[in-house]
């Protein structure tokens, strides 16, 4: 769940940064994954009024503007369709650089010099849509700056919202959570809903014939709106927030989503055939197309939407392309309801078919909202495409959802939390989240009744936890030692991370998953950035969130090499930590560690110690599955003498690093066997990665051999040698493989010798002999003049 820093002032008068937000969203108990800056900084890129859009003399498909800069006047070639005439646009001159990278200069366009640019969405990266130029509001004023006129440069706080807390999958829902922890009170908007003409009772009528299945479902009717796109500012929120701007309607719809968290529909009121809304069960084998086109099948488990005749919305779940919003509606029925979550989900899982509007009502979404829900849209539709809001509200509730009453004692919540709370101050922090308390006096106890919002606090130990989180877990006393174990596994889901897992499953690794906390004593790795001490640690032994995986791995190592287990391949991918002065870092990362023997259990091959090499081939083999096989992408460096570590990199952006662990390291974790390790950076490694496969057909015509063996230094590295080698061969030079290294007498002090096999190839005819010692001939001289090289007789 995207959250916007900006959004969330509507809420809350704060001065806080960013980040200082996440730190209190944190200890208030919601996970936040990241905090980013939305959008770009927008230098340079002014306000223009397009004084005059005519037909380019020599280009049928381009527009010759003169856009009004308030001081200046340019003359700009722009090739988008939807230019015109009195248009506020964005506008970049000659001489500056769009957010991309890119530098506009005055140029010839047919012809025709152009001074600069009109920008799109998609060049301004403001918002996907690359198809036409940005918009912007008639109103503004030639000349201004466009990150004024967007206003202060938003933050984005990524949130992992749990499946218990769906009151928290809104802007309205963090912020509650943040004025609890800060103690400040929560703004709510005043909302006024114009209304008139007749009661919505006498233009239409809701029957709900599965009350169990829709406890609730109120409406509201618009009748004279005018559909046309979105504002700029509502845009860009919903764009910040993930959703694509579609018409001023639909984009009310998804803004209270964001907004109070609440799912809303909008239907094309006249088709809706008997202007009438009625609420049952699908037929078994009823076939309903949704808004995404697809044709779905039904059953009578599935609640639906309908009106007189004929289906109109998958309830909870995707409205019908039958009653859609389009350009000609001019009257809209809001549908805004509670369906139950059992069949919510089950709906959704039969169907395939994930939404926001599912997801939410899945968890359990407010049922006493629907009518506030009702009320924001509406006047937010008045504001936006005008119209006539019919007086009242169709609501059906036939019986009100009342919250639990939960008896709470201090005295459990002292023996759960090993401190004793006053039952004032328990009250307080109840009654800042919206629950009702009262005080028993005589039962030493407390009446709790939790808002409807909060659907996951239904027992004492639910209100306990509540009253830690808003007391804060920095307050709770430290233990000397965890009272439980805390290795909590870190599971990446998109699709590179489980692709590694699987390669380096078949290399017959195993993955492990070892905690993120650590003591100061584990996170002191050479090499490693600082770590970052946590706040409130359990003990002194998980102060640390963890600076690498090595630490973890070293752990699991000397757990199996004490018993008995001395042949060990293992890797983990997880998030990792660093401190530093802008604030905690963290990222992703893969790291691998080798010991013991190679072949081990093989009874037909020798058993023989793992090595740098066998790290090595398995590393080698990864980056080949994922396509990083060519030289070019890639090359090691020796990194320091004290023992084998190459670092591997693509240009020069580091990717990750091999090396044998240092004694004194593996000692400090009782590790006293070689051990060999690697740790790649996941998002350098996922960027350097093509991520597709490339068709080259084979040959069908012979291939010519030819082995070379070169006297060369010691200290050159063999992979950017194979490079030049394959640079030097010529365009028939198909492959080169290293299959010998020697270093001895006939080499000489300092010196090695490599072996190549190089393999030469045309996909159009037969090498002659002659065409493949050319370019051997070619080889050898490079070889000489670059690095000294010699042939080895």
């Amino acid at each position: 769940m995207r959250i916007s820093y900006l959004w969330l002032k509507d809420f809350l008068n704060f001065q806080l940064s960013p980040f200082q937000v996440a730190d209190i969203v944190t200890m208030a108990g919601l996970e936040v994954e990241g905090v980013a800056p939305v959008g770009p900084e927008l230098e340079g890129i002014v306000v223009g009024h397009v004084l005059e859009a005519r037909k380019h003399p020599n280009a049928d498909k381009l527009s010759l503007c003169r856009v009004d800069l308030g001081d200046k006047t340019l003359e700009v070639v722009c090739g988008a369709p939807n230019v015109a005439t009195g248009q506020k646009v964005a506008v970049i001159e000659a001489g500056t650089t769009l957010p991309d990278g890119r530098l506009i200069e005055a140029r010839p366009v047919r012809g025709v010099v152009s001074h600069g640019m009109i920008c799109s969405g998609r060049e301004l990266m403001l918002s996907e849509d690359a198809e036409g130029i940005l918009v912007l509001d008639p109103s503004l004023t030639p000349g201004a700056l466009l990150r004024d006129v967007i206003g202060p440069r938003d933050w984005s706080l990524d949130l992992e919202i749990t499946l218990n807390r769906p009151d928290c999958l809104s802007h309205q829902g963090v912020a509650r959570e943040i004025a609890a922890a800060l103690r400040v009170p929560l703004k709510l908007q005043k909302t006024v809903v114009d209304e008139s003409g007749p009661p919505v009772d006498a233009l239409t009528s809701i029957e709900v014939r599965e009350p169990e299945l829709c406890p609730r479902y109120s409406a509201r009717l618009i009748r004279g709106v005018k559909i046309g796109p979105s504002p700029d500012w509502m845009r860009w929120r919903l764009e910040a927030a993930g959703l694509r701007s579609i018409n001023n309607v639909v984009d009310v719809t998804n803004y209270v989503l964001l907004e109070m968290g609440h799912p809303m529909h909008a239907f094309d009121f006249q088709r809706l055939e008997g202007r009438r809304i009625v609420v049952r069960r699908a037929e078994t084998g009823e076939k309903f197309t949704t808004l995404d086109g697809q044709e779905r099948i039904l059953d009578d488990r599935m609640l639906l939407i309908c009106d007189a005749q004929r289906g109109v919305a998958l309830a909870g779940v995707m409205g019908g392309s039958n009653s859609e919003i389009t350009e000609e509606t001019t009257d809209l029925l809001l549908e805004s309801a509670y369906f139950d979550p059992i069949n919510t989900r089950r709906t959704s899982r039969l169907l395939g078919l994930s939404t926001d509007s599912s997801k939410r009502f899945e968890r359990g979404a407010d049922p006493n909202a629907t009518v506030r829900a009702l009320d924001r849209a509406a006047e937010l539709i008045l504001q936006l495409a005008g119209g006539e809001v019919a007086q009242g509200v169709a609501d059906v509730y036939p019986r009100a959802i009342e919250p639990p009453r939960i008896d709470l004692r201090p005295a459990r919540v002292q023996e759960i939390l090993g401190l004793k709370v006053p039952k004032v101050e328990i009250s307080d922090h109840l009654v800042r989240l919206g629950c009702q308390v009262a005080i028993n006096e005589p039962a030493h106890s407390l009446t709790v009744r939790p808002p409807t919002w909060r659907p996951d606090l239904e027992r004492e130990i639910d209100l306990i936890e509540e009253v830690a989180r808003l007391h804060g877990y920095d307050h709770i006393p430290t233990a000397e030692q965890a009272r439980s174990p805390l290795n909590v596994p870190h599971v990446a889901a998109d699709a590179f991370p489980e692709r590694l897992a699987d390669l380096l499953t078949r290399e017959g690794f195993t993955q492990v998953y070892t905690s993120s906390l650590l003591s100061a004593r584990e996170v002191e790795i050479p090499g490693y950035p600082a770590a970052a001490r946590i706040k409130n640690p359990a003990s002194e032994d998980t102060a640390y969130l963890r600076n690498g995986l090595l630490p973890g791995l070293l752990k699991v190592a000397a757990y199996n090499l004490h018993r008995g287990q001395p042949d060990l391949a293992l890797f983990e991918i997880g998030r990792v930590f660093a401190a530093g002065d802008d604030g905690l870092r963290e990222w992703d990362a893969l790291t691998g560690l080798l010991a013991g023997a190679r072949n081990a259990g093989l009874w037909d091959q020798p058993e023989q110690a793992v090595d740098f090499l066998d790290l090595k081939g398995h590393v080698q083999t990864m980056l080949s599955e994922i396509l990083l096989d060519k030289p070019e992408l890639f090359y090691y460096h020796i990194e320091h003498g004290t023992g084998d570590a190459l670092e591997v990199r693509r240009g020069e952006r580091s990717l990750g690093w091999l090396e044998q662990v240092h004694p004194a390291v593996a000692a400090r974790f009782e590790v006293d066997v070689p051990v060999f390790a690697f740790e790649f950076s996941l998002p350098e490694l996922a960027e350097a990665s093509p991520g597709r496969l490339v068709y080259r057909p084979f040959s069908k015509f012979p291939s010519l051999q030819r082995d070379l063996a070169f006297v060369l230094p010691e200290e050159a590295a063999v992979g950017p040698l194979l490079e030049e080698i394959r640079s030097a061969g010529g365009p028939h030079l198909a492959g080169t493989e290293l299959f010998d290294v020697y270093r001895g007498v006939q080499a000489g002090p300092g010196m090695k010798s490599i072996a190549v096999r190089l393999a030469f190839q045309s996909p159009e005819r037969t090498l002659t002999d002659a065409e493949a010692d050319a370019a051997v001939e070619a080889i050898v001289t490079m070889m000489a003049q670059a690095h000294g090289a010699r042939l080895r007789s």
